[in-house]
């Protein structure tokens, strides 16, 4: 039976996208499968880390874990979420103005947002300490999660497993793993996004947003076995350049701001597809060529370069089918001015639905507010139920 993996992109508010996907695959292809969808590596990065972590934790219970799921992300309210840290702000300016760091307590750092509704969210409702109980159980094998070490750079992947020792990695000096428990706080420091999150310290070492250097941790799934990969990602084909005749315009802030995430969450995804797509042809048309033993000759090369062989790995793709920035766009014009956060998303809002929708990126990962993840969450369902058939060959035991 195939190792499948199921890989989760980052893109903040947008992750509400994947908890309607992974819902109806946890609900909807029961009945065509005779068994509850077997995800044997689960790999998370940013806001993909939070589902990838609960769909773990979860997974014995497969009713609660989609819809709990659902309702979490169904329930987010944008004056919870997004609370501006006006001291926060003050220290961070006074930090800029004298050039030295500022002395907090220990463990703590920085932030434009008190992001006290996720922290209590993830500690309080992720039971991370039934991944184990779970992996035990044989409902999974891996779990893995990505964030970015902060002074290095380096895409470091956490790795919580049944394997007695990982497999060989990457010689990439800017990846590295390390094996063990996923706790609460690895989880927050895959998705805290830099200056609006704080970073987090695990072990001797400062930590944030995992989207950074693997937004979409597809190499993870694939050097832990992975011989089938399911990729739900959070960008969609509208995401394209503005024509000339746009390009011509000033950029204005809320433009700019929309661009910096786009980049901080740069997504090289469709070139790890097509170089899956490389390798699949070169040990299709290799054995065509010469003959069975092709593939063993190849990887006893292959194998003492990069530490695993080559194999057949097959990919499925599922993304947004419509514009998430302009559905961000049209909710946040709509937006109360109850709370600083609100006031700024709805005015962002208002105008990229007045320059058609240029500027509407930056909401669409921050728009942290029912309207908008439950419309995510439905659009989610729905572009899974188109590609059910697809689903259920992936999920299928052969």
């Amino acid at each position: 039976m195939s190792e499948r993996a199921v890989v989760l992109s980052g893109g903040g508010a947008r992750g509400a996208y994947a908890a309607g996907v992974l819902r109806y695959i946890i609900e909807k292809l029961e009945a065509d499968l005779g068994h509850v969808p077997r995800m044997d590596i689960l790999c998370g990065s940013s806001v993909g880390a939070i589902n990838a972590a609960w769909v773990a934790s979860t997974i014995d219970q497969p009713e609660y874990s989609g819809t709990r799921l659902w309702s979490l992300w169904h329930r987010m309210r944008i004056e919870e979420a997004i609370v501006v840290s006006g001291a926060n702000i003050v220290t961070m300016l006074s930090q800029l103005l004298r050039d030295t760091p500022v002395e907090l307590p220990a463990g703590q750092t920085l932030s434009l947002l008190n992001t006290k509704f996720f922290v209590d969210l993830i500690r309080n409702e992720l039971p991370l300490g039934a991944i184990e109980k779970n992996i035990s159980a044989g409902l999974l094998d891996t779990l893995t999660v990505t964030a970015t070490e902060v002074h290095s750079g380096r895409a470091t992947t956490f790795v919580q497993t049944h394997q007695d020792r990982l497999p060989a990695w990457t010689r990439d000096p800017r990846r590295r793993a390390i094996a063990r428990e996923i706790t609460s706080d690895i989880v927050l420091a895959s998705a805290a996004i830099p200056v609006l999150f704080p970073s987090v310290k695990i072990g001797k070492r400062w930590y944030f947003d995992g989207g950074l250097r693997q937004n979409t941790p597809i190499a993870p799934a694939i050097r832990m076995g992975a011989e089938k990969v399911l990729v739900i990602s959070l960008k969609t084909d509208a995401e394209r350049l503005e024509s000339e005749i746009d390009q011509a315009q000033a950029p204005s802030v809320s433009m700019l701001l929309g661009k910096m995430m786009n980049a901080l969450l740069l997504d090289p995804l469709d070139y790890d597809l097509a170089y899956l797509e490389r390798i699949n042809n070169l040990l299709e048309r290799g054995t065509e060529a010469f003959g069975d033993s092709f593939q063993d000759t190849l990887n006893q090369v292959i194998e003492a370069h990069r530490g695993q062989p080559y194999r057949p790995i097959e990919p499925l793709l599922l993304k947004p089918s419509m514009d998430l920035g302009r559905l961000a766009a049209d909710i946040a014009g709509r937006l109360s001015d109850d709370t600083w956060g609100s006031r700024i998303l709805r005015m962002m809002g208002e105008r990229a639905i007045d320059l058609e929708y240029r500027e509407s990126d930056f909401m669409s990962y921050l728009l942290f507010e029912s309207e908008y993840t439950g419309a995510l969450l439905e659009l989610g369902w729905s572009d899974a139920q188109c590609k059910h058939d697809a689903l259920v060959e992936f999920f299928q035991d052969k």
